[in-house]
């Protein structure tokens, strides 16, 4: 169970990796971020397109210094070393892709009823084209079994060098809200439901 000195802790580290990060990417890339006040101050769960591995970066610097996403991500990176120490350091969920991740679900869910934020890419891995892979159902069974808001966010496939990347974040929503009893074809069907939200928000105009 995570204590308040280390969520402190995990705070105080990301948003030192906040800055670094926003000075790094400054002179790279451009981030136009679209529906920022769609972000509840609450618990949440964020969930993104994934296309590259600056992903997580371009999310974060997009959302603010003031929100701290706790992503869930590969266990492989988890083996990498420094890359392991940051983000163990921020409080990042290690997931094993291969299997049913018990112990990384309970660790969402634990961030999630502490009123913080988790972030996922339902995708399971880097997707260059929408809909090309079939996403996995995680995000919406824990927004369901937590009640927690689902936002959808569009992150640009493509992150041109110099170039501008837009990231549109869409209304918050509730997957369940009349609490009924979900079976794996609802939690499919919502899935799908999920990711046809973050695919149409790429066509919301800049500003909006």
């Amino acid at each position: 169970m995570k204590t308040s000195s280390d969520k402190e802790r995990q705070c105080r580290f990301y948003r030192r990796l906040f800055r670094f990060f926003q000075i790094i990417m400054f002179p790279f890339i451009r981030i136009r971020a679209s529906g920022v006040d769609n972000i509840p101050a609450g618990p949440a769960m964020l969930c993104a397109n994934h296309s590259s591995n600056l992903d997580p970066i371009v999310m974060s610097l997009a959302m603010g210094i003031d929100h701290h996403p706790h992503y869930m991500a590969k266990i492989e990176l988890f083996k990498v070393p420094i890359v392991s120490s940051v983000i163990r350091a921020i409080g990042t969920i290690s997931v094993d892709r291969g299997t049913r991740d018990m112990a990384a679900i309970k660790s969402a869910i634990r961030y999630l009823k502490a009123g913080e934020k988790v972030g996922i890419f339902p995708e399971g891995t880097r997707v260059k084209t929408d809909g090309a892979k079939k996403a996995k159902t995680g995000a919406v069974q824990i927004a369901d079994q937590v009640s927690v808001p689902i936002v959808p966010i569009y992150i640009s496939r493509k992150k041109p060098i110099f170039g501008v990347c837009r990231v549109i974040f869409g209304a918050p929503y509730h997957v369940n809200p009349d609490r009924q009893k979900l079976t794996s074809a609802d939690y499919e069907r919502l899935t799908e439901e999920l990711m046809s939200k973050i695919t149409a928000l790429q066509h919301e105009p800049e500003g909006a």
